[in-house]
């Protein structure tokens, strides 16, 4: 309640704004009504069923006290016989109403359990706002409300031929308010916080270190230092100093159900290549990049499809307009590299202290209807110190990008059916009183 303002706007002043929580009286969010029908029909069958069980129970009672007086033998036997078979119909249908208010007492329990869940804050209670106006013109209510979430939502396509991808940019969007919003939706990546403020830089201190003194005053000192961060995971795409915001027109109940909005389309062009990290899987993947993004991309889930095939989902990080983006679509089953080792890796003869040699060789294979060219990422090991010497590297053949950090990349063209290789290897020697771990 301490939130909701009322503004005029044009010659409309507003006067006497009051808000308060009052009972509910009745009111039903709008979106629920449906469901609230159900739950009052419900209820009115459990008093039916209640009333029909309580009647029958009472037409027992009434068959076990009253005997007439006076009768004759063969007239009370005649009036037993009647009055049991009157019995057991009564208890017949006792037993069936009994059942069947059983049931209907579950659906109701069941439908109130649903309605009160979906209905916005507390069931009996609502904010009831009330202003009186004077002049012409619109007013504006805001308020805000902890009921709503929202996250972005991509459909990515590609076309392997011309690496045209295709995107939606689409909002998953759910909101407990109990207001349905219908009309412009604006959605933004910051919310308004209290507290605002830069952060206080402290003195850096040195001093020696003991990891029981240090170690809380250090912890306390990053969490004083570090600012909070605002996480949201977007013509439509907005973007401003302190915020990116999305906006369309939607029709979002609200009843807290997951919504899927359509917010916006756009294309990219992109480069098509297959690679291949043998270490990891034998499967290429298909991988478009973009050299640089047409568009802000927000963080979020992409559902991919190549070609017109759903691939997977794949989780898109927060990317700036001409940043470069490299997209995986999926695996390319038929194209496959495959790690084959040339030296032993068991037995004494390969554990030799203060030297370990690795050699394998890697063939590719394409098993499409098309030549294909293969991109193959491998590595071979970086020494850590001086110690550690890395010698013998024999590459064939010589990749076509090699680092310092020794990461090596093949580009391989392969006509459909075909295969190649690809050997490396390399010894590493170091001190034989130490032990050797590759991380």
């Amino acid at each position: 309640p301490s939130s909701v303002t009322v503004s005029g706007e044009g010659d409309v002043k507003v006067a006497g704004l009051d808000v308060r929580e009052v009972p509910s009286t009745g009111w039903v969010p709008p979106s629920l009504a449906p469901l609230a029908d159900e739950v009052e029909k419900a209820h009115a069958q459990v008093e039916v069923l209640s009333s029909r069980a309580a009647s029958i129970a009472q037409g027992v009672k009434h068959l076990e006290a009253a005997v007439p007086e006076g009768l004759k033998e063969v007239e009370l036997a005649a009036y037993v016989d009647a009055a049991l078979k009157k019995r057991e119909a009564l208890e017949l249908k006792a037993s069936e109403t009994k059942g069947l208010l059983e049931k209907a007492q579950k659906e109701y329990e069941a439908l109130k359990a649903e309605y009160e869940g979906r209905f916005p804050g507390r069931p009996d209670r609502v904010v009831l706002v009330t202003f009186s106006t004077e002049g012409k013109g619109e007013v504006l209510l805001t308020a805000r409300t902890d009921s709503a979430r929202w996250r972005p939502l991509y459909r990515l396509e590609l076309n392997s031929s011309t690496g045209e991808i295709r995107g939606v940019y689409g909002v998953e969007v759910n909101q407990k308010s109990g207001i349905d919003w219908d009309g412009e939706v604006v959605f933004h990546t910051v919310r308004p916080r209290g507290g605002v403020r830069i952060p206080d830089m402290p003195p850096l201190i040195a001093d020696i270190h003991d990891p029981d003194k240090n170690k809380k005053a250090f912890e306390l000192a990053m969490r004083a230092a570090a600012p909070a961060l605002d996480g949201a995971a977007g013509e439509y795409l907005e973007e401003g100093l302190t915020d990116v915001a999305i906006r369309t027109s939607a029709a979002v109940n609200g009843s807290g159900e997951d919504v899927t909005i359509d917010a916006g389309t756009f294309t990219e062009e992109s480069e098509v290549s297959l690679v291949c990290i043998p270490e990891y899987s034998p499967e290429a993947w298909t991988v478009a990049t973009v050299k640089s993004l047409g568009r802000a991309l927000l963080p979020g889930e992409a559902r991919l499809s190549v070609d017109g095939k759903d691939t997977g989902r794949t989780r898109l990080e927060a990317l700036s307009m001409g940043q470069e983006a490299v997209l995986p679509f999926g695996t390319t089953p038929l194209v496959t590299a495959e790690r084959e080792e040339m030296i032993p890796t068991t037995g004494t003869s390969w554990i030799v202290k203060g030297k370990h040699q690795r050699g394998y060789i890697i063939t590719v294979s394409n098993g499409l209807d098309k030549a294909v060219k293969v991109r193959v990422k491998d590595r071979v090991p970086v020494p850590a110190n001086e110690a550690i010497k890395i010698q013998d590297v024999t590459l064939s053949p010589a990749p076509a990008e090699r680092d310092e950090k020794g990461f090596l990349t093949w580009e391989i063209a392969l006509d459909k059916g075909k295969s190649s290789q690809v050997s490396v290897k390399y010894t590493v020697t170091y001190p034989s009183d130490k032990e050797l771990i590759f991380r």
